[in-house]
């Protein structure tokens, strides 16, 4: 058989249009290889990319890490640029090898990662910037040889500050009200003021939790039966609102004991009040043993000794708080970045009725104004000075019935004012810082929220 020339086979399928539907084909799969092969290799770059952006996540917050820890090991000397310095070289290293072992084998890196760290105050940021490039498998027979990628990751953290609290605390008479419902009306029960009609036709509550010597000038007749509150209130295990404030303050220190992140990072005060204020617990950063001082609130109470420390016969906010101003000196302002420049918050815990009466023990005599408003200008001086001024307001129950024969009707008085408390003692308080509470479990609540509060401020204070 003769065979036919390959020009003639060429030259006819060349003109068969079968043979083009053969080149069309064979020319789609090569395509649709091709775009296939194309779509691995980005794949393979995306999986690439997740991976090294993952690595960056963890190397960004390495760096802080390592930098605080630097700084927290030499605490002493927080604020030395020289510390500052190795710290962030100690966070940049961190921040290599971190990046290198969770990056693996995963592109190829067209340089060692930047790393870039700084401090402002006690905050420390780092960012990480990365470029690599994922070789491609089917990308070279379209002359696509890699694909290039990059990334970036920034982290940023402020380490504590060193903080100082004064605790302003109301140690009045009228703190010694019961804090509970229960508790008052157990008092009311057995109490002479609130049982004996013929001598106060109304009873009294305000103003008969004195002991009985201070009743002798403002009750007739006086006996041992009059004026019991505050005895009878410690025989029967009723619950004074001193104590709750004791208690509060004790879980307070609790739990800025378990929150510090800086050795000593907190230093705590005790300042009870009446008609002066005195020291209970002198600044310090044991808490502990301030904890124990706490704990001891209740017993120093107003009950007629004009020969304790903290005086007697009133709630002299006009003394205590400028007395507290004159015992923060400008040294102990700072913006807490080191142990010598703590940042200072006053905690003010009170009932809120200002009273300028005194009572002097050796004559058993009274003098001075009734119940009255604060004033809350007292505190701008503090603030005025950098102090963030918190107030705790215990708030009264209006009383009912009012005794007006008692004590130049002291009870209706403390009704009269009760409604615009709240109002001037929000004046006093730093923006966000006044706080309301009333039964035991709300008083120690109130307290964590004060100091979360001021944990909070001061992260947010460069």
């Amino acid at each position: 058989m003769k065979s036919t020339p390959v020009s003639i086979i060429w030259r006819r399928f060349r003109h068969d249009r079968r043979g083009n539907v053969a080149m069309i084909a064979a020319l789609s799969v090569l395509g649709l290889v091709g775009t296939t092969g194309l779509g691995i290799d980005y794949f393979n770059a995306l999986a690439a990319k997740s991976r090294l952006d993952l690595a960056s996540d963890a190397a960004a917050i390495a760096a802080i890490n390592a930098a605080q820890s630097y700084i927290e090991a030499n605490s002493a000397t927080q604020t030395d640029p020289a510390l500052s310095a190795a710290a962030i070289t100690a966070g940049k290293t961190q921040a290599q090898n971190v990046f290198k072992v969770n990056a693996g084998s995963a592109a190829n890196l067209a340089a060692t990662p930047v790393v870039t760290m700084a401090r402002s105050g006690q905050t420390f940021n780092a960012s990480i910037a990365y470029q690599a490039a994922s070789q491609n498998a089917f990308g070279p027979i379209f002359g696509i040889n890699h694909i290039n990628i990059q990334g970036t990751s920034s982290s940023s953290l402020t380490m504590g500050k060193y903080l100082d609290f004064y605790l302003l605390l109301d140690v009045s008479g009228s703190m010694g009200l019961p804090t509970t419902t229960a508790g008052q009306t157990q008092l009311a029960a057995i109490s002479p003021d609130m049982k004996n009609p013929a001598a106060y036709p109304s009873g009294c509550a305000f103003a008969c939790h004195f002991s009985q010597k201070m009743c002798t000038t403002i009750a007739s007749p006086n006996t041992a039966q009059y004026c019991q509150g505050y005895n009878l209130a410690r025989s029967n295990n009723i619950a004074l609102r001193a104590d709750s404030v004791g208690s509060a303050v004790q879980a307070m220190l609790s739990t800025a004991q378990s929150t510090m992140t800086i050795p000593n990072q907190y230093r705590i005060g005790l300042y009870p009040f009446i008609s002066k204020m005195g020291t209970l617990y002198a600044l310090s950063n044991n808490l502990t043993t301030a904890q124990t001082a706490a704990g001891t609130l209740g017993s120093l109470l107003d009950t007629g000794q004009s020969t304790s420390i903290y005086g007697s016969g009133g709630t002299h906010f006009e003394t205590a708080i400028p007395a507290l101003n004159t015992l923060i000196t400008s040294a102990n302002i700072g913006d807490g970045s080191a142990a010598l420049k703590p940042q200072p918050f006053v905690f003010l815990v009170t009932d809120g009725a200002d009273n300028n009466q005194i009572y002097t023990t050796s004559s058993n005599s009274w003098t001075g104004s009734q119940p009255q408003n604060m004033d809350p200008t007292l505190c701008t001086t503090l603030k005025n000075r950098g102090i963030t001024v918190a107030v705790l307001y215990i708030p009264y129950p209006p009383i009912n019935p009012v005794n007006s024969n008692f004590a130049s009707n002291e009870d209706g008085k403390v009704n009269a004012i009760i409604p615009t408390i709240p109002t001037t003692l929000q004046q006093c308080a730093s923006p966000g810082f006044f706080f309301s509470a009333y039964t035991p479990q709300d008083i120690t609540n109130a307290m964590q929220a004060m100091f979360a509060q001021s944990l909070a401020a001061a992260r947010l204070t460069q």
